[in-house]
């Protein structure tokens, strides 16, 4: 555990450097899916924001963003994780580590989706005024869940590779001996033991 401590505080500067990057990942995905719900709705990049435009009907645009790093912060605890663990090969850690980060990013984008749904129905609720019942709680408490337990995700997530045994590596193929009187491999027609095995 004092190793994966040390990686995440090496890790902690890469990756608040690479979460303009992330923005970019993240949100072109999050604006296409989302474009099919509600296409009054843009989700784009802004520096380490994801910007959310809402179109309002004979109005100005209404603009959110969402700083993501709130939803990435279990990033470099995975990656730690994953490069603390012991395994028998480096292929195997390898193919680990870009599964974990690939899966925490999957995730990012129902995040990221979850912010725009929240935003609009609170703009709603704020045009319809004090009257309108607050239908926004189930995505306030989803996104905030989310955004809370990057660590129990990053952990979970390095325990089920562990289960899986992802950090195993494929077993060595056992050779299985060859008797000295079995005919030889390379077609001779000669005992193995006349021919190829008897260097």
């Amino acid at each position: 555990m004092l190793v994966a401590a040390g990686l995440y505080v090496v890790l902690l500067p890469l990756w608040w450097y690479s979460v303009e990057g992330l923005v970019v990942l993240t949100s072109a995905p999050a604006d296409w899916i989302y474009h099919f719900f509600d296409p009054k709705v843009r989700i784009k990049p802004d520096g380490r924001v994801v910007k959310i435009v809402f179109a309002v009907a004979g109005g100005e645009p209404v603009l959110s963003g969402l700083g993501l790093d709130k939803v990435t912060y279990g990033l470099p605890m995975l990656a730690a994780l994953v490069m603390a663990t012991r395994s028998r090969s480096l292929k195997a850690k390898a193919r680990a580590l870009i599964l974990g980060l690939g899966i925490m990013l999957a995730l990012t984008v129902p995040a990221v989706m979850m912010w725009a749904k929240l935003s609009g129905l609170q703009i709603e609720e704020n045009l319809a005024g004090a009257s309108a019942g607050s239908r926004s709680g189930f995505f306030y408490y989803a996104f905030h869940g989310y955004a809370f337990s990057q660590p129990v995700v990053a952990t979970g997530l390095w325990l089920a590779f562990l289960m899986l045994g992802l950090f195993e590596g494929k077993p060595k193929a056992e050779k299985t001996p060859v008797s000295r009187n079995a005919p030889c491999p390379c077609g001779s027609g000669r005992k193995y033991k006349l021919c190829c095995g008897r260097g």
